[in-house]
């Protein structure tokens, strides 16, 4: 009797437990169901509402937008399309009391379901072109608090453009603009702002040709006015510091360039009488200097102003010119020498000739070996001299002109960078 008793009981408790447990979760399903069937509720009302596109407190005070970014990676800093590329994160955080809900978690709204609610309508003033992911699926939210508090985030690959000044390429720094406001809104309706903490970009990001130094954020005003509209747009702004490195320009540009220049010298020790060796240097020297030129013009706009590398393989070109024209003078004088000896030899010749008649006897051999001994023993500029000349004066006016090309935009460089 007392052992049927004991498993009724047993029996009776397993009941009452599974009843419980099925009582609350059939509570917490109802209660998660009624607060979705709340949120869909305040969204279908919403969406019916005539002002659901309008902003919030249409007609009252202005809302508050605060702007987020974070920047992925950055790439194609172009000197030629003055541009940079971006992949980034925009995040977006306002208050629409009209979105409210009693639910006690947020709710998520992602890919097209984003459209169902008013959001800021920002746009990048420098933007050339610009797209929001869509693999695999739309990469666009937005988060909705209970007490009507909005958070919106994308993520997008833009090309912002970025104007540029070359004076000083390759020893340049640049600074590029992410600039955003609002295209229908003025301050009266929208007040954007965007503060150093929302803005993450890392330093040792890698980029092509440039290293990226610093950021910063600047909030202003900009004035607009077009027939019956007036008013000042709130602009966030990040301002991104770039330095130009320039170890790939030493390698294929300086470095060569040098290299041209000493080939171009070697010439002054061939004989000025061995016009086909020195032609084809110097010739040599011209036409590779100015293919350089020009492939790295090919890769740089067109620009109203001279640019350090312009200045430095124009004077790398004169250089190695003045060296064909080098060659071209020392050429004359050796057939200004030849004509020289010819006429002096011819002189002595008559001479001989006259003393000869008169009964005296001279050695012809020895009156010109006596002429040409005579001739270079003369102070005229030869050949020789010019090219032993142009061996000293070459080298030190270019190094001359290292000395103050290399400190002057060097220095010149890191000025500007101090500055900006």
């Amino acid at each position: 009797m007392m052992l049927f008793e004991r498993n009724y009981r047993g029996f009776f408790h397993s009941i009452f437990h599974t009843w419980l447990a099925l009582f609350i979760s059939a509570a917490c399903v109802h209660r998660s169901f009624q607060q979705s069937n709340n949120v869909s509720t305040a969204l279908q009302k919403l969406m019916n509402d005539d002002g659901s596109k309008l902003r919030p407190n249409h007609g009252g005070d202005p809302v508050f937008v605060d702007l987020g970014l974070r920047v992925e990676r950055l790439s194609d800093v172009s000197a030629r399309s003055m541009d940079f590329s971006l992949t980034m994160y925009l995040r977006e955080y306002w208050h629409d009391p009209r979105l409210a809900h009693n639910s006690t978690s947020h709710l998520i709204l992602q890919g097209l379901d984003v459209d169902m609610v008013w959001s800021p309508d920002i746009f990048f003033i420098n933007e050339k072109s610009a797209k929001v992911h869509e693999v695999t699926y739309k990469n666009k939210l937005i988060y909705i608090l209970p007490n009507g508090s909005v958070s919106m985030s994308m993520r997008l690959s833009a090309t912002l453009a970025c104007h540029m000044s070359l004076e000083y390429f390759p020893m340049d720094s640049q600074t590029c603009n992410i600039s955003m406001s609002s295209y229908a809104y003025n301050d009266k309706e929208m007040t954007l702002h965007l503060s150093e903490d929302a803005v993450a970009i890392d330093t040792d990001m890698e980029i092509p040709s440039f290293k990226f130094l610093k950021s910063e954020v600047y909030n202003t005003m900009m004035p607009f006015s077009t027939g019956q509209i007036k008013g000042n747009f709130h602009i966030c702004e990040i301002r991104l510091a770039f330095e130009r490195q320039m170890q790939a320009y030493l390698l294929t540009v300086y470095i060569p360039s040098y290299l041209l220049v000493t080939i171009a010298w070697l010439s002054f020790w061939i004989d000025a009488r061995a016009a086909p060796a020195r032609i084809t240097l110097g010739i040599t020297t011209v036409l590779t200097v100015t293919t350089m030129t020009s492939g790295i013009l090919e890769r740089l706009p067109i620009v109203t102003y001279a640019k350090a590398i312009d200045i430095w393989l124009a004077a790398c070109l004169l250089f190695v010119f003045l060296c064909l024209l080098e060659y071209a003078w020392a050429n004359y004088l050796v057939v200004l020498e030849q004509r020289r000896i010819k006429k002096r030899k011819s002189l002595r010749f008559t001479k001989k000739k006259e003393e000869t008649a008169k009964g005296e006897d001279i050695n012809l051999d020895a009156c010109s070996e006596t002429i040409e001994l005579e001739y270079l023993t003369e102070r005229h500029l030869t050949a020789l001299r010019l090219d032993r000349f142009s061996r000293i004066l070459f080298p030190v006016i270019f190094a001359i002109f290292n000395l103050i090309y290399w400190p002057y935009y060097l220095n010149k460089g890191d000025d500007i960078l101090l500055d900006k």
